[in-house]
């Protein structure tokens, strides 16, 4: 589902858990220090890992987690012609929209007007002319957030040849749907890793859930991770380009067209991961994405630079 980070990348995870629990095992209604399943969703592999339930609990939420997320994904997706998104992007227009995607589609509005246009989820033309080679001005006439209109379920481009991808907002929105159901079904701590992007609640045998960021570098053989900090009740993403390195171009286009040394990759935490999704996705194209970040006193970032310096903001964990 998601292009905006290579499935190498997603499977490394953007943000990876400094120490990766394995399946505890116990007896039937006894409970066990961890319980972890895995799936492959999203074009990603999707962790789930639980503290301090039965075997039985855990797999009956885990269960209901995965399946909510699922279903999601099936609506997200621009990958299949017969979801919510495909259906819009080839008929310009759609009613009756699910309110999963009336849910997404207006929080990527939000988004792009409060990170000034850094944020679009209309840019997927210009991604496909750079794939393809294209030239970039026709493309680049079809951008646009402010030219998509939504009235109530109903949601229509305003120029032909508009398309959408909610890649930079859906795996976000998708893992905190899981945290939610989660959360109905009795459970307090939990970590979910969705390719990078996490969801942390409670406590891991009491202790904060611990999250890495990933070395832009590590394809250069540097792994030192830049940063670890310690999650509770929030949300991580990290966005960057240079897993695009391979193929000679980013995947991550500045809908505004600016030029500048931009980030190669930026890592939030925010109180959401859809959120932090987005986020991260704007300030890896924003020409002062720290000074951005700073006057948001619920985010905070942290920076990879071409040169290899870190940048973290003042809120930083």
């Amino acid at each position: 589902m998601i292009d905006r980070r290579s499935f190498l990348k997603q499977l490394a995870g953007a943000a990876v858990l400094a120490a990766v629990p394995f399946p505890a095992f116990a007896s039937v209604g006894m409970k066990s220090a961890l319980q972890t399943e895995t799936r492959l969703m999203m074009g990603t592999f999707v962790t789930v890992t639980t503290h301090g339930l039965s075997e039985v609990h855990a797999a009956e939420a885990l269960a209901g987690a995965f399946g909510a997320m699922s279903r999601a994904e099936a609506l997200l997706t621009r990958f299949d012609s017969s979801s919510a998104l495909g259906q819009l992007n080839a008929a310009g227009s759609l009613r009756d929209l699910p309110a999963e995607a009336v849910e997404v589609i207006s929080a990527a509005s939000r988004v792009h007007q409060s990170t000034g246009g850094a944020f679009d989820p209309t840019v997927l033309p210009m991604v496909e002319a750079l794939e393809k080679g294209a030239g970039m001005e026709e493309a680049r006439a079809l951008v646009g957030m402010g030219r998509v209109r939504m009235d109530g379920h109903t949601v229509r481009f305003e120029r032909e040849g508009m398309k959408m991808s909610l890649d930079g907002i859906a795996k976000g929105y998708i893992a905190d749907l899981g945290a939610k159901h989660l959360l109905r079904a009795g459970v307090r701590d939990f970590l979910i890793n969705a390719g990078g992007d996490i969801v942390a609640h409670g406590s891991k045998a009491g202790k904060p859930w611990k999250v890495a960021v990933e070395n832009p570098g590590k394809y250069e053989g540097k792994t030192a991770y830049p940063a670890v900090c310690s999650l509770k009740g929030q949300a991580m993403a990290t966005s960057g380009n240079y897993e695009s390195a391979a193929r000679g171009f980013g995947h991550l286009v500045d809908p505004l067209g600016r030029k500048g040394v931009r980030p190669l990759s930026a890592t939030v935490i925010a109180p959401t991961a859809m959120e932090a999704d987005a986020l991260a996705t704007a300030l890896c194209v924003m020409p002062d994405p720290m000074a951005f970040i700073e006057r948001m006193p619920h985010a905070s970032c942290c920076l990879i630079m071409p040169d290899g310096s870190v940048h973290r903001s003042s809120r930083w964990a």
